[in-house]
C-alpha cells in the first residue's frame, strides 16, 4: 500500500477483492473516531483505483499514477476539505479571493498530508467545505477524465460541509458521473443529512487495540513503559499516538500539573495561583486553537485522562498500575486525598461537552471560562478541611 495504514486491512482487503472483481460501487462513507485511519483508508483506495499497473488489486506504487496520487495531483483525483471563505469569495470556484500566500498554505498543509495520512490539515479559518468546492468538482467531473481510467472525489470530514455544499453534493451523488467513485470520511457521520448517508455505503473504521499501539511503537524503538502510556493517552487515536511518540513526557507531566494547580489555586514556583493566572490560561488556550488545533483539544483531553485516573484511584488505591499517567502516581494519590469528595463524573462529562462545543465553533473563551471556573469551584467546595 502506498499511504500507511494501520489496523485497517480488513476493509483495505476488502476494497482489494471488490477492485478485482469489478464490483466498486459509486459512494463510500468512512466513518469513525478521529485517528482511526479513515483518510489513509480513502487514500489508499484511491491509489488502488487510479493506478495503471495494479498487482491483484493492489496499487503498484511504482507507475507514473501512483507517483502522483502519492502527491495528491492526480488529474482524476478531486480532493475536497475545508477551505477558508475570503470576503470577495466566489460561489463556483473555492480559490478566488485567496492571496497567494493562503493558497501556498493550503498546498503546504495537503503535502503533509502525503507524508503522513494520519496528519490534521490545519488551515486558518477553514470552517467549512464551500458549496465553491462542490460546483468546481462537478464541473471538472463533467468535462468528463483527465486522463483514461476512473475518477476519484474524497471529501475529507464531509459533516464540515454547509448546506449549500450538501445540496451540490446531493445532486451528483444522485446521478453520480459514469466510472466514478466518491469516498466521504466522517467522525460524525450523524452530522450528515439521510439522504446523503442513504447513497453511501457505511463502513466503520474502528480505532487500533491497546496491544497493537503497543506493537507499533515498539517497532518504532519506543520501551515498554512509553509505548503503553502513550497506547492508554491515546485513546486509540493514532494522530494522538504519534504527537505523544515525539513529546517530551517530563514536560508533558509538568504541563498537566501546572494546569491544575492553577485550576486549584495551588503553588507554582512558589507563587500562588490567583483568578489573573487562570485568565492567562484560557488566553493561552484561546490562542493555541487558533494556531494548532490539535494541539489545543489533545490538552483537554489529557485533563479528562488525569481525572479518570484520580477517579481510579479513588475508588482502588491499589489499582496504581491501571492508570494511564504512570509518572504522576503520587500527585494523583495526592489529588484524591485533597479532594475526597470530588465529583469526577461531573467534571469529567463538563470537559467532554466543552470539546464537543469547540467543534460547533462557539466563542471559546466563554466556554473556557466556564470550563475552568466550574472546575475551580468544584476544587473550593470539595477541599479537605483540616
Amino acid at each position: 500500500m502506498i499511504f500507511e495504514l494501520i489496523n485497517q486491512d480488513s476493509l483495505y482487503q476488502a476494497f482489494r477483492h471488490l477492485i478485482c472483481s469489478g464490483r466498486i460501487g459509486s459512494a463510500y462513507l468512512l466513518c469513525g473516531p478521529d485517528g482511526a485511519g479513515k483518510t489513509s483508508l480513502a487514500l489508499n483506495l484511491a491509489s488502488m483505483l487510479l493506478c495503471r499497473d495494479p498487482n491483484d488489486g493492489e496499487a503498484c506504487g511504482d507507475c507514473p499514477a501512483c507517483a502522483k496520487i502519492r502527491h495528491l495531483n492526480h488529474a482524476n483525483f478531486y480532493f475536497i476539505h475545508a477551505f477558508p471563505r475570503p470576503k470577495n469569495a466566489s460561489d463556483a470556484d473555492p480559490y478566488t479571493g485567496l492571496s497567494d500566500e493562503d493558497i501556498g498554505m493550503i498546498r503546504d498543509e495537503e503535502q503533509k498530508l502525503c507524508t503522513d495520512p494520519y496528519y490534521e490539515l490545519n488551515i486558518p479559518k477553514a470552517n467549512n467545505i464551500l458549496i465553491s468546492s462542490m460546483r468546481d468538482m462537478k464541473r471538472k467531473l463533467s468535462a468528463g477524465q483527465a486522463e483514461p481510467g476512473r475518477q476519484v472525489v474524497l471529501i475529507h470530514q464531509a459533516e464540515r460541509c454547509t448546506d449549500g455544499a450538501f445540496g451540490a453534493l446531493l445532486k451528483v451523488l444522485e446521478e453520480p458521473p459514469r466510472q466514478t467513485t466518491f469516498i466521504l470520511t466522517s467522525a460524525n457521520p450523524q452530522l450528515l443529512p439521510a439522504t446523503i448517508r442513504s447513497r453511501c455505503q457505511t463502513l466503520k473504521c474502528h480505532v487500533p487495540p491497546s496491544e497493537s499501539i503497543v506493537d507499533y511503537l515498539r517497532g518504532k524503538g519506543l520501551d515498554d513503559s512509553d509505548a503503553r502510556r502513550i497506547a492508554n493517552l491515546s485513546g486509540g487515536n493514532m494522530r494522538l499516538v504519534r504527537t505523544l511518540s515525539e513529546s517530551d513526557f517530563s514536560e508533558l507531566d509538568s504541563s498537566i500539573l501546572n494546569v491544575w494547580r492553577i485550576i486549584m489555586g495551588s503553588k507554582i514556583e512558589d507563587r500562588w495561583m490567583t483568578m489573573e493566572d487562570m485568565t492567562e490560561l484560557i488566553e493561552r488556550y484561546v490562542k493555541l486553537e487558533k494556531e494548532n488545533p490539535m494541539e489545543f483539544r489533545n490538552y483537554l483531553r489529557y485533563m479528562i485522562f488525569f481525572l479518570r485516573d484520580a477517579q481510579l484511584l479513588a475508588a482502588a488505591p491499589e489499582a496504581v498500575d491501571r492508570i494511564i499517567n504512570t509518572h504522576l502516581r503520587e500527585k494523583l494519590l495526592g489529588f484524591t486525598q485533597f479532594y475526597p469528595d470530588f465529583s469526577y463524573f461531573d467534571m469529567i462529562g463538563l470537559i467532554e461537552q466543552t470539546l464537543a462545543d469547540t467543534e460547533r465553533n462557539l466563542y471559546l473563551p466563554a466556554l473556557l471560562g466556564r470550563l475552568f471556573l466550574e472546575l475551580r469551584l468544584e476544587c473550593l467546595n470539595k477541599r479537605k478541611t483540616p
